[in-house]
């Protein structure tokens, strides 16, 4: 008997292979954890295991479903994904719309809903009637990075997967897991850092406003600090152990050799300082500047500005 194997997840693993083995399935599913990027895969593995007309197995033959869900282009199957971290009633309606007829190749139509915390209100009450009101052959998926966050009545409606967590605590994916950057925009807050620890006031000026038209929600300026945070503690790991955590050390010996421990850990603590301020309502542009104020006043060798 081929089962499906995935590591470190034995509910993941239990419940996929009852439904390959005996096709037992429930009409709704959550997937819960903390790294987006696994979720998605998994909600495709869940998907053509749900959907194959043979018994899934890896690389199966006998059909070519697997392959077009793969490629995007299998018709039913639906992946909503939030756009502008939302997802409206529109595309819950359009995906109603799409689903009115029966499942024409595969055991069922399935939907998947990523993010499902970032349902609105309207989105919510739509796909709640949807869920009350079930076709035996339309499953949904929803995954989650934040499963509080969901609407307790679409959970309740779910069998709820809580995902092993093993996510990786160094490197640059673990900056983009924590920001949900790409690494270009990772490195044009590192940049952004090197102009004000290094450059003219020319060059801090026009870097200050490059950076306020990047990161101008309080949401981006968050993730914009916590990158900025991980910068000087590598700063400080690179100092004191002579190795980075997060960044490679080619991006952080230069700056690090022309500062000491103690300003290096100001510096953090300035930092942390500020990421605190941004839970409160601060005018963006102004807390940009008092930023590269503070960071230049200690690069002075000052101390922390009230």
């Amino acid at each position: 008997m081929d089962e499906i194997q995935i590591k470190n997840q034995p509910i993941l693993n239990k419940i996929l292979n009852n439904i390959n083995n005996k096709g037992n399935n429930v009409q709704a599913y959550i997937l819960s954890g903390n790294d987006k990027e696994n979720l998605i895969n998994y909600a495709i593995l869940f998907s053509k295991v749900l959907i194959c007309p043979h018994k899934y197995k890896k690389g199966c033959s006998e059909c070519n479903i697997c392959n077009r869900i793969d490629k995007e282009n299998y018709a039913e199957l639906k992946i909503i994904n939030p756009v502008n971290k939302i997802i409206k009633k529109e595309a819950i309606l359009e995906l109603k719309n799409e689903f009115k007829t029966k499942s024409i190749e595969g055991k069922n139509e399935v939907y998947i809903i990523n993010d499902a915390e970032t349902l609105n209100g309207a989105a919510s009450n739509t796909i709640l009637k949807f869920l009350e009101e079930p076709d035996s052959n339309i499953v949904a998926i929803f995954t989650t990075t934040n499963l509080d966050s969901v609407i307790k009545t679409i959970v309740s409606r779910c069998q709820v997967i809580k995902i092993n967590n093993f996510q990786k605590k160094s490197g640059i994916d673990f900056i983009k897991n924590l920001t949900n950057f790409d690494e270009e925009t990772i490195y044009k807050v590192i940049d952004f850092v090197k102009i004000i620890e290094k450059s003219s006031e020319d060059a801090i000026i026009d870097a200050k406003n490059l950076f306020f038209n990047y990161f101008n929600t309080k949401e981006l300026l968050i993730n914009a600090f916590n990158v900025i945070l991980l910068y000087y503690k590598d700063m400080l790991n690179y100092k004191i152990k002579n190795k980075c955590i997060y960044y490679e050390a080619n991006d952080i010996k230069s700056l690090a050799n022309i500062q000491n421990d103690n300003l290096i850990s100001k510096k953090i603590s300035f930092i942390l300082e500020n990421i605190a301020k941004l839970e409160y309502n601060v005018n963006i542009l102004l807390f940009i500047d008092n930023f590269i104020i503070g960071i230049g006043e200690m690069k002075d060798g000052k101390s922390n500005r009230d």
